[in-house]
C-alpha cells in the first residue's frame, strides 16, 4: 500500500489526524508597547492627574495557521503585575512614587494576585485589509483575583519572519473586584474604566 492511500485512510478513519500547520510565535517584550490609561474623576479632579502605567514585563505566544491565515488563531499572554509602573511625565518623583505604591497595595494587591494573564478562547469578524487582518478576539482575563470574558478588536500583520498585533479594548476595575481609588472622601479619585492598550512584536 502507497504512502498516499494510507494518508487517505487514516484521514478518513481518524480526521484528526489531518491537522492544519500551525506556527507559534513568541512575545518580544522589549520590542513591545502595553500601556493602561487611567483617567481622573471626582470634583475636584482638576486638581488630580490622568495616569498612564506601562506594563514592563510580560511573556505570551500567539500560534497560527502555516499559511499566515489568521482565521483559527489563538493568544495567551502573562503579566507579572509588579512591573506595572507609573509612566506619567507631568509629576514630581515623590508623587510617582506615592501613586506606585498606592497601585501596587491598595489598588492592585500585587503581593496577594502577582499574575494577570489572557487566553483566548475564540477568533470573529475576520476580515482582510490592505495586507491587515482585522479580527475580534475573545478571550479570559484573569485580573485581581477574577476571570471575566473579554472582547478585544485587533489588527494583526503576520509574516513568516514577524507577527505585529496592536489594538485596545476598556475594561471596568469593578468587574475585577478592584476597589476605584481615591481620597479626600471622593473628591479626588480615578475613573472606574481603564484603557488597554498593546503594539505586540512577536517572532518565531
Amino acid at each position: 500500500m502507497t504512502k498516499s492511500i494510507l494518508f487517505v485512510l487514516l484521514v478518513t478513519i481518524f480526521p484528526g489526524t489531518a491537522q492544519t500547520p500551525t506556527r507559534t510565535y513568541r512575545i518580544v517584550d522589549a520590542q513591545s508597547r502595553f500601556t493602561i490609561q487611567v483617567g481622573k474623576a471626582g470634583f475636584l479632579s482638576s486638581a488630580a492627574h490622568d495616569h498612564t502605567i506601562a506594563v514592563k514585563a510580560f511573556t505570551g505566544r500567539v500560534t497560527v495557521n502555516a499559511g499566515a491565515n489568521i482565521t483559527g488563531a489563538s493568544m495567551e499572554m502573562d503579566i507579572d503585575a509588579r512591573s506595572l509602573k507609573v509612566a506619567d511625565q507631568d509629576v514630581s518623583e515623590k508623587d510617582r512614587a506615592e501613586i506606585q505604591s498606592e497601585m501596587e497595595t491598595k489598588v492592585l494587591e500585587v503581593s496577594r494576585f502577582p499574575r494577570i494573564t489572557f487566553k483566548s478562547v475564540s477568533l470573529s469578524g475576520v476580515k482582510a485589509d490592505a495586507g491587515n487582518w482585522r479580527f475580534t478576539l475573545d478571550g479570559d482575563l484573569s485580573l485581581h483575583g477574577v476571570t471575566k470574558r473579554v472582547a478585544v478588536p485587533v489588527t494583526a500583520t503576520v509574516k513568516p519572519e514577524q507577527l505585529n498585533a496592536s489594538g485596545e479594548v476598556t475594561i471596568k476595575q469593578t468587574d475585577f473586584g478592584i476597589k476605584v481609588y481615591s481620597k479626600a472622601l471622593g473628591a479626588v479619585k480615578v475613573q472606574d474604566a481603564l484603557k488597554l492598550s498593546f503594539n505586540i512584536i512577536a517572532r518565531p
